[in-house]
């Protein structure tokens, strides 16, 4: 998805990945807080409030002339409901280079949000006069178009953007909810239909996929992952590979989320959300060690916002290898007592045994005796099972 799309739309819950759960208690749940992380990469939370007053400032002061980062300063804000906060580093983007589609756009959506229409229709017919056609600042300009209430101009615009750009999440869900809300279920599917005949489109196939899903016409479904796959090229988007394997775990078909997501996976580009859905097919198809080779290949990314999920995931690994091994005794158990005087860790031979005086002989004498534990989930027969981690 592009951030042009996330100002305007959430992720569909059904496309998102096969992930743990956390808790009502969980901070990452509460929309009143914000996380961050520090320098060394350590996670805590500050309420919105607190950001907006005293981090969001100096955040975009310390950043004022690098683009990149502003942007990404500007776009976090406006998710958050902080347009007016971030209307002066808007105008600052758009100053930096009014030839960036990235900064017009922003620029725009921070004018629309704070009702200025005018001067977003300005700048977004500025730069389609000087640079030509781009399906972003298109798709915005349709947005102003609606937001005046002009809605022949809307719908010519919204097409014009995806003609031009047919993958782009947020012009293709309002094109197909536009067809739904003025006729019905039948022309949403048809509407994505006439996208997916753009030679360079894959984001309506996932759609027509979806539905075929819920139709349960699994073959049909393929035909559109697969055409999709084919427009995308070698280098596939993570939006395509996240939903596609999303939806296909959604419905259970585990061997066709692994066929064909698995060969065009790449952990650098396609991250945790894509690596979620196949690490969990392959635990559930019991192909553990393609699951652990993943977790391995996303823990060498180290990233700090990654840890917890990819903890739940080593835990689950390990204990599909549990369930999955068998302890096959080739001889009868026999037991013996063991015994080691002084610190097991010392050598006798050790120049530390200085420090562990002998005992006097008529000293006292404590003894450390192993012992079991005892389990809810009594057998009868030998079972592996994981080595409790120790605590820090």
């Amino acid at each position: 998805m592009s951030i042009f799309g996330k100002l305007f739309n959430k992720r569909d819950s059904s496309a998102s990945s096969q992930n743990a759960t956390a808790s009502a208690s969980d901070p990452a749940n509460d929309p009143d807080l914000i996380r961050v992380f520090d320098k060394f990469g350590q996670e805590f939370f500050i309420s919105k409030e607190e950001w907006r007053a005293n981090v969001l400032p100096g955040a975009i002061k310390s950043n004022w002339d690098k683009p990149d980062q502003l942007c990404e300063i500007i776009i976090s804000a406006l998710n958050d409901g902080f347009a007016s906060e971030v209307d002066r580093a808007a105008e600052r983007l758009y100053e930096l280079d009014p030839n960036s589609s990235r900064n017009v756009c922003v620029y725009a959506i921070v004018q629309l949000k704070n009702e200025r229409l005018d001067e977003a229709e300005r700048v977004l017919r500025a730069f389609l006069e000087k640079n030509g056609d781009d399906g972003s600042v298109l798709t915005n300009l349709a947005k102003v178009f609606a937001a005046q209430g002009e809605t022949q101009k809307q719908d010519e615009t919204l097409w014009h953007a995806l003609t031009v750009d047919p993958n782009q999440d947020n012009a293709l869900k309002w094109y197909e909810a536009l067809a739904r809300e003025r006729s019905g279920e039948e022309a949403a599917l048809k509407a994505l239909s006439r996208v997916a005949q753009h030679p360079n489109s894959w984001r309506p196939q996932l759609w027509l996929a979806r539905a075929a899903l819920n139709a349960n016409d699994l073959s049909q479904a393929i035909n559109y992952y697969r055409d999709g796959l084919s427009h995308a090229g070698s280098d596939v988007p993570a939006d395509l590979l996240m939903q596609m394997s999303g939806d296909l775990g959604n419905q259970g078909r585990l061997a066709e989320l692994v066929a064909l997501t698995e060969p065009y996976f790449v952990p650098e580009q396609h991250g945790l959300q894509v690596g979620n859905n196949l690490i969990k097919a392959n635990i559930d198809l019991g192909h553990i060690d393609v699951a652990r080779k993943i977790l391995d290949q996303l823990y060498s990314l180290k990233r700090p916002d990654w840890k917890e999920t990819l903890g739940y995931w080593d835990t689950q690994i390990a204990n599909a290898q549990v369930a999955s091994s068998a302890v096959e005794l080739t001889a009868p158990l026999s037991m013996t007592m063991l015994s080691i005087e002084g610190p097991v860790w010392l050598k006798p031979d050790s120049p530390a045994i200085k420090i562990f005086p002998v005992t006097v002989k008529d000293g006292p004498l404590i003894t450390f005796l192993g012992s079991s534990a005892t389990t809810s989930n009594r057998t009868k027969e030998i079972e592996l099972q994981i080595a409790m981690r120790p605590v820090a």
